[in-house]
């Protein structure tokens, strides 16, 4: 969710459908968790959230990345290039061993 905030504020129908194009679950994204995860990081501090004021259609409520959120996300990257690196040199190592690749 934070990635997704970080290039713009979006609705949480707008997340679901950004989670389906990126094809993070075999099935449907389950719209009550991705609920769920944004009150828990609004309660975080992650992310904020305000209702939209566009006068057509339904009410919503647009979510944005916060500092902390950023901070959060600028450290969750970190974490993913160290695993990436983990697992490039796994790869390589089960390459050497004469093994074929997957």
């Amino acid at each position: 969710m934070l990635v997704l905030l970080a290039d713009r504020p979006a609705h949480g129908y707008a997340l679901i459908g950004r989670l389906q194009e990126m094809g993070v679950t075999d099935g449907a994204v389950d719209v009550g968790q991705v609920y769920k995860t944004l009150r828990d990081l609004e309660e975080a501090g992650h992310v904020s959230s305000r209702w939209s004021d566009d006068p057509t259609g339904p009410r919503r409520r647009d979510y944005a990345l916060t500092e902390t959120g950023r901070a959060a996300l600028a450290e969750w990257a970190e974490v993913l290039g160290e695993r990436r690196r983990l697992i490039g040199d796994f790869a390589s190592l089960y390459r050497a061993d004469g093994e074929q690749e997957p």
